[in-house]
């Protein structure tokens, strides 16, 4: 099974949240496959109160992940997303890249992404 790793599981990693900071060593140790969107990596580096040092971290810690682009399937997709379900254009973007990359969503905010039936959704 694939993953496709959703921003707010990386955040409360950093956050020190052991649930996701074990998931995210078993992904790690390749126990998992799992990927991130490149607009993941955007979120994590566009928090303004980050220091250098948080910075270097996240373009460090990001590394362990594939990097899925944006292609323009994903971007047709992510539209439909947004027009059907009124989902914000971040959440439709990561829910279109979980769609073309036939990835499983992972989570902590179903309510973002419960609505989009074309996605399989979980949380940890």
């Amino acid at each position: 099974m694939r993953y496709l790793i959703d921003t707010n599981i990386i955040i409360d990693h950093l956050r020190g949240d052991k649930t996701a900071t074990s998931f995210l060593e078993e992904i790690e140790n390749r126990q998992i496959k799992a990927s991130i969107s490149v607009i993941t990596e955007y979120e994590l580096l566009a928090c303004p109160i980050l220091t250098k040092r948080q910075e270097k971290e996240i373009i460090s810690f990001v590394k362990i992940f594939a990097m899925l682009n944006i292609t323009p399937s994903i971007v047709k997709t992510a539209a439909c997303f947004k027009k059907t379900y009124s989902a914000g254009i971040v959440d439709s973007l990561i829910a279109a890249t979980a769609y073309r990359s036939k990835s499983t969503l992972i989570t902590r905010n179903i309510k973002h992404f419960k609505n989009i039936k074309e996605i399989q959704i979980k949380s940890i």
